[in-house]
């Protein structure tokens, strides 16, 4: 098997996106850089870009979202073999060329090489590459494909709701600078400077929203909450510019109300389709492999380990996957019902006196056995409260609720980071099995 279809390995010298986007540019005309686009499974219009120099830095931005330029670069090499990974690559002391793409929001940090299970994977991915080579193991490998293709496909619909998740958040973040400046209104007329520096910020996140709902993950639905939010985006446009309370607070109105509700149903999503991911397949299908290996002339060979470590590090990612989406949809279930109480309590205590038969033993049941300062700080917020109710002392309850529900939000939002996280990891293994699935193919 020739070098051209090894993936660049964990911890090499990054690719240098700027020089990527140049080489396509260079050495593809227009129809060539639709051909490579069906090449690489690609539909040239969904890259809605006319000309080619933007054509090709979207083909760079799209494979760089998904963590797949190892893909897009071995299909570059076996068209354009003259092409070589230092050509390439990122120079020492060079800036990131990955700042250079328009409209590539904040990524979550890995987790360390040496110590992510997703390496072990990948390396016994690229191995198998390698076995596809010898007649008696394929028909081995090739029987798992369509679990591999589902895999890799599921992969990329998590990191749109990723992206999507990460950008709301973004928007919140600005939602809450602008709502606190408008409540100085109409008394300090100053706070209209504040709240122009800030909308720019938040008009650009609706915009890269809109970008990220135009992809196939999303379903049709996407469609009323962004239509909700060009809505909040010309409101706020208006009042800034017009100076118009009123329609300031429209906007920011309605922003409150898609911000209440849809991160939610995006993580919902999320966690369905990672629930959906079969990573036990892929386990099982390596294990066969491996069980092959052992019985044949390669018994010794270091691919043997490799499968062998490759097997134990998926089964590691389906056991976190599996935990984590437990206690995402825990926290979900008591952060809904929070939301819910919320819009009652500054009238009466009695929906969070009734909510509370369920609430209690359902914040008891997540911090059991635990013993990390979240777990003993809510467990005291749980205690206080739960007597607050009891003695139904009105002002010391609706003080405890707003901490009880700061720390579930906190400690959701972390399982949240956590999941992502999880999700970044199966985006480098997504790399390896586009690279593993191209084999079939030949």
């Amino acid at each position: 098997m020739t070098d051209q279809v090894t993936p660049l390995a964990d911890g090499e010298q990054p690719v240098d996106t700027n020089r990527l986007v140049q080489t396509l540019i260079d050495l593809f005309s227009d129809n060539e850089l639709n051909e490579l686009c069906y090449e690489l499974r690609l539909n040239p219009e969904d890259l809605r870009a006319i000309y080619k120099v933007d054509k090709a830095r979207e083909m760079v931005n799209h494979f760089h979202r998904r963590r797949r330029l190892n893909v897009l670069i071995t299909v570059l090499r076996e068209q354009r073999p003259h092409v070589t990974l230092e050509d390439l690559l990122l120079k020492q002391g060079a800036v990131d060329a990955a700042a250079v793409l328009p409209g590539l929001p904040t990524t979550l940090p890995s987790a360390p090489e040496d110590m992510s299970n997703t390496m072990l994977v990948s390396k016994s991915l690229v191995s198998l590459l390698r076995l596809l080579a010898r007649p008696d193991m394929r028909a081995a490998v090739v029987a798992f494909q369509t679990d591999f293709q589902a895999a890799s496909s599921q992969i990329d619909q998590m990191n749109d709701f990723k992206m999507a998740h990460d950008l709301f958040q973004e928007l919140e973040n600005r939602y809450f600078l602008i709502q606190n400046d408008e409540r100085r209104l109409p008394a300090d007329d100053l706070a209209w400077d504040s709240i122009a520096i800030n909308e720019p910020e938040l008009q650009g996140k609706i915009s890269d929203l809109r970008v990220v709902t135009q992809r196939p993950t999303f379903a049709t639905d996407e469609a009323r909450w962004m239509a909700q939010l060009d809505k909040v985006s010309d409101s706020i446009r208006v009042g800034v510019e017009q100076f118009d309370l009123d329609e300031l607070k429209r906007g920011t109105s309605l922003l409150y109300r898609v911000l209440n509700r849809t991160p939610s149903r995006i993580n919902a999503q999320l966690v369905a389709t990672a629930t959906a991911l079969r990573l036990d397949a892929l386990e099982q299908a390596m294990q066969t492999i491996n069980t092959n290996l052992s019985a044949s002339d390669l018994g010794r060979d270091s691919m043997v380990e490799e499968i062998a470590n490759g097997v134990a590090a998926l089964g590691g990612l389906d056991d976190r996957l599996t935990v984590l989406v437990k206690e995402h949809n825990a926290w979900q279930e008591i952060d809904d019902e929070l939301r819910r109480v919320e819009g009652t309590l500054n009238q009466s205590i009695d929906e969070l006196d009734d909510a509370w038969f369920d609430l209690e033993p359902m914040a008891r049941n997540l911090t059991a056995g635990q013993e990390a300062d979240w777990a003993t700080e809510l467990n005291d917020v749980v205690d206080k409260l739960d007597e607050a109710l009891r003695d139904k002392v009105v002002v010391t309850v609706r003080r405890l609720f707003r901490r009880f529900q700061s720390q579930v939000r906190r400690r959701f939002r972390q399982v949240d980071l956590e999941l992502l996280t999880l999700c970044q990891d199966l985006q480098r293994v997504g790399e390896s099995l586009d690279l593993l699935l191209r084999q079939f193919e030949k």
